[in-house]
């Protein structure tokens, strides 16, 4: 059926351009190629006063020119488009002023941060236009790569695509004492691959009616690294660490560079492997992280590729080459990476731990589509057990992402998963037909009626109605969702 509806696909195309209509496909080409620098998001701004790290985020709207004939209208935080880097250590308290001037309400999610579930920012804390939000909490994770973006229900795809999305590094002194390229911006890159807002990626008016005969609707997103697209970056050390986040709504990725070059894989969502592992590609399903550190030769040229397979399992015609990096003659010599990074224990599980099965079909958990009124799950403060999530698609891909928690992936269809995935992580792909079960940590108090969210992080599933909550209570109290209520304050619905 794809050869039939690409081949029709070809056939219009000739026939519209022979007559003159227009070009049928846009160039989708932001920027200039390989010549614009790669744009590293600042580090954000803040103030410490005793253990208290402060920053202040003023969500708003811009116009951003991506190369094209005209600026289009998009979101920023302190900015037009995108949002900084935040950066906190463990042991710090945060405080966050998250200021919203868009003329809609919206939230504030941070993803993999251990916040407390009434700081978290999901679909119970909405940011009302023209009010402020501020979270706090002490942060208590290890060093790792996290990101923060809105949660409103039914709204999260959208507002991420105009482009309210940033990352957050943790860093803790451990992590510090084995060498690895630190210094921001120059070895050390948040690499955020992102969708562009709808307007850039849409054609004309005929162009968008063909393609919601031939591709079910959805133009085919522009996809880009820190806000460019086809840019480059500069190489002047030996080793370059990036921070690879997947912020796609829709995309799986696999991602490598043009030359098959080998890197190494240094942490996952929760930080630091036990030791590296040597890859020539990786694949983030939306919301996953890996930190990876790729040398260089002097006066070397790479690219970054990715090959993306949508949601219903399509994967694109051709591969996409986003970053070329080219060093230059002279390297500085960064050392090499670690044998042993982290001296993480083995996972042993209990015969007794308690066991949870969530079954994901269409766009339900377990049958059900969210309902922001109703407790999905109870557990017991400072529990672990093991959640075994299903997919019964034939041929949908879905992810798993557990708000407030890391959790192990023990086994993916009761196989041992690679080295650089059996560890600590919040987001893990459930490919269709396979069962994958996890040994989730909860935190060790009890969340007050305020719930957490579990859900698919292919935003389109998500906001369609594939998510739940779940409450943390303290350790003897009843693990009867009917025995609970979500909180007064939280009870707020859209």
């Amino acid at each position: 059926m794809a050869k039939i509806r690409v081949a029709l696909f070809a056939l219009v195309a000739t026939f519209v351009a022979s007559a003159g209509i227009f070009t049928f496909w846009p160039s989708n080409e932001v920027g200039s190629s390989f010549t614009e620098r790669l744009n590293v998001p600042l580090e954000a701004s803040s103030t410490l006063e005793s253990s208290t790290r402060t920053f202040d985020l003023d969500l708003q709207s811009g116009e951003t020119d991506f190369g094209s004939a005209r600026s289009v209208s998009t979101w920023g935080i302190n900015g037009a488009y995108l949002g900084p880097t935040l950066r906190v250590n463990k042991g710090e308290e945060v405080l966050i002023n998250v200021a919203n001037n868009l003329a809609e309400d919206t939230t504030m999610h941070w993803h993999g941060l251990h916040a407390p579930a009434e700081m978290d920012g999901g679909p119970h804390q909405p940011i009302a236009s023209g009010k402020v939000w501020s979270p706090g909490w002490l942060v208590d994770q290890r060093a790792s790569t996290n990101w923060y973006h809105p949660h409103l229900h039914g709204e999260s795809a959208a507002q991420v695509k105009m482009g309210l999305v940033g990352m957050f590094i943790v860093d803790d002194p451990a992590e510090a004492e084995l060498r690895l390229p630190s210094t921001y911006g120059v070895d050390d890159i948040p690499v955020i691959i992102h969708d562009a807002p709808d307007e850039v990626s849409r054609g004309n008016a005929v162009q968008e009616a063909i393609r919601s005969v031939l591709q079910r609707g959805r133009p085919p997103a522009v996809t880009l690294v820190n806000g460019g697209r086809e840019t480059l970056f500069e190489v002047t050390s030996q080793a370059v660490r990036l921070r690879l986040l997947n912020a796609t709504i829709d995309d799986h990725l696999t991602v490598s560079f043009s030359d098959g070059r080998e890197f190494k894989v240094i942490a996952s969502e929760g930080g630091l492997l036990p030791k590296p592992e040597a890859l020539t590609s990786i694949s983030l399903s939306p919301g996953e992280r890996y930190e990876v550190v790729v040398e260089f030769e002097p006066n070397d040229v790479t690219r970054l590729s990715l090959v993306k397979t949508n949601s219903d399992n399509q994967e694109a015609d051709n591969d996409e080459e986003l970053v070329e990096f080219r060093s230059s003659d002279d390297l500085a010599d960064t050392g090499s990476v670690p044998t042993t990074l982290s001296n993480t224990e083995p996972v042993e599980v209990p015969s007794s731990t308690r066991v949870r099965n969530f079954d994901m079909s269409d766009v339900a958990i377990n049958g059900m589509e969210m309902d922001m009124m109703r407790i999905d799950q109870v557990v017991a403060a400072g529990s672990t057990e093991i959640w075994s999530i299903r997919n019964l698609d034939r041929r949908t891909l879905h992810n798993f992402h557990v708000h407030g928690v890391s959790f192990t992936v023990l086994d993916i269809d009761g196989r041992e998963p690679p080295a650089y995935m059996a560890t600590q992580k919040d987001t893990v792909l459930v490919p269709p037909g396979t069962e994958v079960n996890l040994l989730v940590e909860f935190p060790n108090v009890s969340n007050d009626g305020w719930p957490y969210m579990f859900h698919c992080h292919f935003l389109r599933h998500e906001g369609r109605g594939m998510m739940g909550q779940y409450l943390v209570v303290n350790e003897g109290a009843s693990l009867d969702p009917e025995d609970h209520m979500i909180s007064t304050m939280a009870g707020h619905n859209h």
